[in-house]
């Protein structure tokens, strides 16, 4: 039996598909594409399978929807548009509808995500900059901090669990962490650098449910794990690199997500493929040292050029999701990585976006150039079986 079996191919839009959102519960899932549109799809009924296309929103953004994000109630979307404008939507009964348009970005606007108490949204552009903005009443939104650190084109933005920290991330090869101060956000760190950062564009990067591990995909064909040291509100965070993981996709990896129920990275990228790699800890041996600015590195990585990350042999590796308890974050030292799947060629054509469902163990959406979304279910069992 496979490992990433298909479950089911949504086919709809008419260019290829950017971006795929689970709402907060997992009951409803958003696209956004080339085509100038989001769907909306909802399983056909409880229980049921077959996921189809509920509704349609268009006739707002002019050009490329890039990225999509959920409020976290649910009720409101909003969608980032190469038409340099973020819509809000709100579904009311089983109608949806555009109730603001935020404007002010110079250029095309690349990713947009909403704080993890929906006080505040985040936006980043081609323009170079991050914006912060915060929701006021009466559907207005107002511009809070506007950042101009990066040099190059921001890819995309993402909030720490706790909300006190934002990331951005750019074609600069950097990554940087903001936190506020008053009515500000002032940049605490830069994750770059030879030997520490990536050394081309940082596409996507995704946070375990815990906080205190990150993970960032490059064009560099890397992913690289971080790990928070410190998250005090005077000193500001202070990630440091734990493990380089390579090998494993031969071109560009655009996407990256952390699954905040299983212990489990995927990645989606240029080669088409999706990597799934197992999170767990090591449960003996002593880590290899990686890179010298970075922390030691944990079994399951290698910071060789052409080598993927394998575990040394004989080297047990304890989960680190209990159903009781969420994910049990070990020392960054102990952490281990593996690949435990690639299905190499998931989409025709470029895999753009992996999300993992909020709360179903293995069940993954995935986006591609070949105007496709697919669902999948990951079977640890099967892996478990076969090897």
């Amino acid at each position: 039996m496979p490992k990433l079996r298909l479950l089911q191919s949504l086919e709809g839009h008419d260019d290829r598909v950017w971006h795929v959102a689970w709402s907060p519960t997992g009951d409803t899932l958003a696209s956004c594409s080339g085509d100038k549109t989001v769907r909306i799809w909802r399983r056909s009924q409880p229980g049921s399978d077959t996921w189809h296309c509920t509704a349609i929103l268009e006739d707002v953004h002019s050009r490329t929807i890039r990225s999509c994000c959920w409020s976290p109630t649910g009720s409101h979307l909003a969608t980032a548009s190469f038409d340099r404008t973020v819509a809000i939507w709100e579904v009311k009964g089983a109608v949806w509808e555009m109730t603001t348009l935020l404007e002010g970005h110079e250029s095309e606007v690349k990713d947009v995500a909403w704080s993890p108490d929906g006080g505040l949204l985040a936006t980043c552009s081609r323009d170079k900059t991050v914006w912060v903005w915060e929701s006021a009443p009466g559907d207005e939104y107002e511009v809070l901090d506007v950042k101009h650190g990066h040099t190059q084109d921001v890819k995309t933005v993402r909030w720490h669990p706790g909300g006190e920290v934002l990331v951005s991330a750019s074609y600069d090869d950097s990554m940087k962490l903001w936190v506020g101060e008053d009515d500000e956000w002032v940049c605490a760190q830069t994750l770059s650098g030879p030997g520490i950062g990536h050394n081309s564009t940082v596409w996507d990067l995704s946070f375990e449910s815990t906080g205190k591990f990150m993970v960032s995909c490059s064009d560099d064909r890397t992913l690289k794990i971080w790990a928070c040291k410190s998250a005090s509100r005077q000193d500001g965070p202070r990630w440091q690199l734990a493990t380089t993981l390579r090998g494993d996709h031969s071109r560009t990896i655009f996407s990256v997500d952390w699954s905040r129920c299983a212990p489990l990275i995927a990645s989606g990228g240029a080669d088409n493929s999706i990597c799934i790699h197992g999170v767990g800890e090591a449960a003996s041996a002593s880590p290899p040292q990686a890179d010298a600015n970075a922390m030691p590195s944990p079994p399951g990585s290698d910071s060789g050029p052409g080598s993927g990350p394998s575990l040394a042999p004989g080297l047990k590796v304890r989960s680190l999701f209990m159903p009781e308890h969420g994910f049990q974050a070990p020392p960054a030292e102990k952490l281990a990585v593996t690949l435990a799947h690639k299905e190499a060629a998931a989409h025709a054509s470029d895999t753009n976006c992996v999300r993992w469902h909020p709360t179903i163990p293995g069940l993954l959406a995935s986006a591609g150039d070949d105007g496709v979304l697919k669902l999948w279910q990951y079977d640890q069992e099967a892996e478990d079986d076969a090897s």
